[in-house]
C-alpha cells in the first residue's frame, strides 16, 4: 500500500523549496547542496526580471490611464474626428509593437492587451459621441466579442484574465438589462457565474495537466480563478443562510450549487492536485459559510442579550479560525511527505 501511494517518477515530484527543505532536515542532503538546489530554483538575478516586468507592467497601466483621463477632462475641447482617429492609431500602435516584439515576449503581450483595453475606450468614445442608445452590456459584449481574436493567440495570462472579467462584467449587466429576471428567479446569475468562472478554472487544470500550454502553469492563474468562483458561490449561500424564509428558488439553487462547487474544490486541491493556496482559499470560504451559520443561530438564540451574542459569536470566530490554521498546517506538512 505504501509503496503505490509513494511511486512517483522524477517528473511527477514538483522541485521547490518544500522540498529542499524536507530533505535538507531529514539529512539527505548537505547543506552545501541544500545552497546549490536553493540558489538554482531562486537564482539572486531573478528580482532585475520581475522588476523589469513590474515597471512595464506599470507604466503601460500609466499610459493606459493617461489616455482615458485626456478624454475625460478634455471631452468638449476635442473634435469627433481627432477622438476616434487617436485611439484607432493607439490601437494600431499596439497591435504593431506586438507583432514586431512577437507575442513571444512580454513586451509584445502587454502591447496587445492594451491594444485590448484601448477597444474598449474607442467603443465607450464612439458610444458617447453618436449617442447610440445602446445598453451597458452590448458595450461590453461587443467588447468581449472584439477582444477574444487577440485573446486566442496571445499566450498570455493577464489577457485571459482580462478578457474573462469583462464576459463577467457583460453576463451581469445583460441579466439586469435585458434579461430582465423576476425576483424568483434573480439570484440565478450566481449560478451562470459560477458555472463560467468554473469551468476557465477547470480548462485552466486539464490544459496544465496535459502540458499543453505552459504559459497556464504559473500558480497564480489557478489561485485568482479560484478565489473568483469561490467569492460568486459564496454570495447565495450567506444569503440563504441569512434568511432562508424569503430565499427564493433561485437563491436555494445557486446555494445548493455552491456547496457543490466548495466541495468538489476542497476534494481537488486536497487529494488530486494537491494545492495549498487553493485549498487554503477554499477553507477560508468554509469557514465564512461555517460563520454565517453560528451568527444566524446565535442571533435568533439570544437577539434581546447583545452582549451574551456578540461574546460567543466572538467565541466562535476565535474556535472556527484556530481550527482551520491547524488544520491547513497539519495538511502543508502531509502534503510535503506525500511528494517525498
Amino acid at each position: 500500500m505504501d509503496t503505490e501511494k509513494h511511486s512517483y517518477t522524477l517528473e511527477q515530484i514538483p522541485a521547490n523549496r518544500g522540498l529542499v527543505e524536507e530533505l535538507y532536515s531529514h539529512g539527505k542532503i548537505t547543506r552545501e547542496a541544500r545552497e546549490y538546489a536553493l540558489n538554482l530554483l531562486y537564482p539572486h538575478n531573478q528580482w532585475g526580471l520581475w522588476i523589469s516586468r513590474l515597471l512595464l507592467t506599470i507604466g503601460a497601466a500609466l499610459m493606459l490611464s493617461g489616455v482615458v483621463y485626456l478624454f475625460a477632462f478634455n471631452w468638449a475641447k476635442i473634435t469627433p474626428a481627432m477622438k476616434l482617429s487617436s485611439i484607432q492609431f493607439g490601437i494600431i500602435g499596439c497591435l504593431i509593437g506586438a507583432y514586431f516584439f512577437s507575442l513571444q515576449r512580454i513586451t509584445g503581450q502587454v502591447l496587445l492587451l492594451s491594444g485590448s483595453v484601448l477597444v474598449g475606450v474607442f467603443m465607450a468614445v464612439f458610444g458617447q459621441i453618436y449617442q447610440t442608445g445602446a445598453d451597458a452590456y452590448q458595450l461590453f459584449m461587443m467588447w468581449s466579442l472584439f477582444a477574444l481574436g487577440w485573446t486566442l493567440v496571445s499566450n498570455f495570462a493577464v489577457q485571459w484574465i482580462f478578457w474573462l472579467v469583462i464576459t463577467n462584467i457583460f453576463i451581469v449587466l445583460w441579466w439586469e438589462q435585458s434579461a430582465l429576471p423576476t425576483k424568483e428567479m434573480k439570484s440565478m446569475i450566481f449560478t451562470y457565474m459560477a458555472i463560467l468562472n468554473g469551468s476557465a478554472l477547470a480548462l485552466r487544470e486539464y490544459f496544465t495537466l496535459e502540458k499543453a500550454y505552459e504559459w497556464l502553469e504559473a500558480r497564480w492563474t489557478r489561485v485568482v480563478l479560484t478565489i473568483a468562483t469561490l467569492l460568486i458561490m459564496l454570495i447565495p449561500i450567506v444569503m440563504w443562510i441569512g434568511e432562508p424564509g424569503r430565499a427564493t428558488k433561485s437563491v436555494m439553487l445557486s446555494g445548493v450549487v455552491g456547496l457543490i462547487g466548495h466541495g468538489a474544490a476542497y476534494y481537488f486541491y486536497r487529494y488530486k492536485l494537491p494545492d495549498m493556496w487553493s485549498l487554503a482559499a477554499t477553507v477560508l470560504s468554509g469557514c465564512i459559510i461555517v460563520e454565517s451559520v453560528g451568527f444566524k443561530i446565535f442571533y435568533e438564540m439570544f437577539r434581546r442579550t447583545h452582549s451574551i451574542m456578540f461574546l460567543l459569536m466572538g467565541l466562535m470566530t476565535l474556535g472556527v479560525f484556530t481550527y482551520a490554521i491547524i488544520y491547513l498546517r497539519k495538511t502543508a506538512k502531509e502534503m510535503v511527505a506525500e511528494h517525498v
